[in-house]
C-alpha cells in the first residue's frame, strides 16, 4: 500500500514476485490455456521473467491479481 505495508500471501504464489518491467497492451489477447493471461488494449502487464529469446517467446506477467 501507499504506507510500505506488504501484502502477505499465505499459500506459495507469484503476487509478490517483483514486476521487471511493465508492458502496454497494443492488441487484445484471450487466453488459451490455463497458464495464460488475457487482456485489452491499454491494459497494463507487469513483467516477472523474460527468459533469453533462444529459449523461448514467452515472458511470465502480473495482470491484477493473475
Amino acid at each position: 500500500d501507499n504506507k510500505g505495508n506488504h501484502l502477505l500471501v499465505h499459500e506459495e504464489s507469484s503476487i509478490n514476485v517483483p514486476a521487471i518491467a511493465a508492458a502496454h497492451v497494443i492488441k487484445r489477447y484471450i487466453a488459451q490455456a490455463a497458464d495464460e493471461l488475457s487482456f485489452e488494449v491499454g491494459d497494463i502487464v507487469s513483467v516477472i521473467d523474460m527468459p533469453p529469446k533462444e529459449l523461448t517467446t514467452w515472458w511470465r506477467g502480473k495482470h491484477g491479481f493473475q
